[in-house]
C-alpha cells in the first residue's frame, strides 16, 4: 500500500491535506510487469499514472527509418510518469518498457477525476504546479541550446588549473623549444669558454642535467592537468551536442507528425468539396434529362 508520506512528495499532489491524501492513497491498483515488457507506447492513449514500487523503467521515443527507440530517461524505484495524462487525456508522448520485472502502482482517469470533482481548489493548485513544471522545462531547453562549454569551463576554473593552461600552451611552443635551445646552448658554451667566467657547471654539465630532469618533471603534471581539463570539456561537449541533437530530432519527428495531421485534414476537405460538386452535378444532370414532365 502506497504511503501518504510518499504522495505527498509528488510535486503534483505536494499541496494536498492529510485527509485528501488517505483517500487518494486507496485508488491506487498493484500492476506487475515481466522483463522487456512493454506498458505503453507512443501514441496510445493516456488514462492513468504510474508509480514504480520496484524495478527500471525506460522511456525512450521511436527512432526514424527503423533505428533503434532513443532512450528519454531511466525511472527506478519511487519515480512516477504519466502524471499529465490524469488531466488531458492525451495520447502517450512516449514508449515506456521494463528493463527488468517490475511492480508499479497505476491509477486511472476516471478515478482521479472522481476525486477532483468534490475539490476544485486542489485541481487548480495542480494545474498551477504543472504550469511551473512546463515553465521550468523550458527555461532548462533553452539554457543546454545556448550553453557555452569553454564560458562554463572557464568560471569554475582556479588559479591552479589557469596555471597548468598556461604552461602546456607554452611548452607546446616553437617560442619555447627556442628559448629552450638557446639556454641549453648557452649554458654549455659559457662552461667552455673561460673568458670572463670561471665554469661552474664543467663537462658532463651535472648540475645541467639536474636543472633538465626538475624542468621535465615539472612539465609533465601540469600538462596531464591540462589534458585531463581537456577531455572534461570535451566530454561535456559531447553531452551537449548529445542533447541538442536528442532535441532537434523529437522536433523533426513532431514537424513530421503536424505535417501528416494537416495533410489529412485537407485531404478530407478535398473529399468533401469533391462529393458535394459531384452531388451538384448529378442533379443538374437529373434536371436536363430528356422526357421528363412539366407541369402546367
Amino acid at each position: 500500500m502506497i504511503s501518504e508520506d510518499f504522495l505527498s512528495k509528488i510535486p503534483i499532489f505536494h499541496s494536498l491535506s492529510h485527509g485528501d491524501l488517505s483517500i487518494l492513497k486507496n485508488i491506487w491498483t498493484p500492476l506487475t510487469l515481466q522483463q522487456k515488457e512493454i506498458l505503453f507506447l507512443k501514441g496510445d492513449s493516456g488514462s492513468s499514472m504510474f508509480i514504480i514500487e520496484d524495478g527500471t523503467i525506460e522511456i525512450c521515443v521511436p527512432a526514424q527509418s527503423g533505428a533503434e527507440d532513443v532512450r528519454v530517461s531511466l525511472l527506478n524505484q519511487g519515480d512516477f510518469f504519466g502524471e499529465l495524462s490524469l488531466l488531458d487525456g492525451l495520447p502517450r508522448t512516449a514508449t515506456a518498457r521494463t528493463i527488468h520485472g517490475c511492480r508499479l502502482l497505476e491509477m486511472k482517469r476516471d478515478d482521479f477525476i472522481s476525486f477532483l470533482t468534490d475539490r476544485p481548489a486542489i485541481a487548480i493548485s495542480m494545474i498551477s504546479e504543472i504550469g511551473r513544471r512546463l515553465r521550468a522545462t523550458n527555461e532548462l531547453v533553452t539554457s543546454l541550446a545556448s550553453k557555452n562549454v569553454n564560458v562554463e569551463m572557464e568560471e569554475q576554473m582556479g588559479f591552479g588549473d589557469r596555471l597548468a593552461d598556461k604552461v602546456a600552451d607554452f611548452v607546446g611552443s616553437w617560442k619555447f623549444l627556442i628559448s629552450f635551445l638557446f639556454c641549453v646552448i648557452a649554458w654549455c658554451a659559457l662552461n667552455i669558454i673561460q673568458v670572463v667566467f670561471v665554469t661552474f657547471d664543467p663537462y658532463p654539465y651535472i648540475f645541467l642535467n639536474l636543472v633538465l630532469a626538475l624542468v621535465a618533471s615539472l612539465q609533465a603534471p601540469l600538462i596531464m592537468m591540462s589534458q585531463n581539463r581537456a577531455q572534461t570539456k570535451d566530454r561535456l561537449r559531447a553531452e551537449m551536442d548529445y542533447q541538442v541533437n536528442l532535441k532537434s530530432e523529437l522536433m523533426l519527428q513532431q514537424l513530421h507528425t503536424k505535417i501528416d495531421e494537416i495533410r489529412s485534414v485537407e485531404l478530407q476537405m478535398m473529399k468533401r468539396v469533391l462529393e458535394k460538386r459531384l452531388d451538384e452535378i448529378n442533379l443538374r444532370n437529373k434536371s436536363t434529362e430528356p422526357g421528363q414532365s412539366v407541369s402546367s
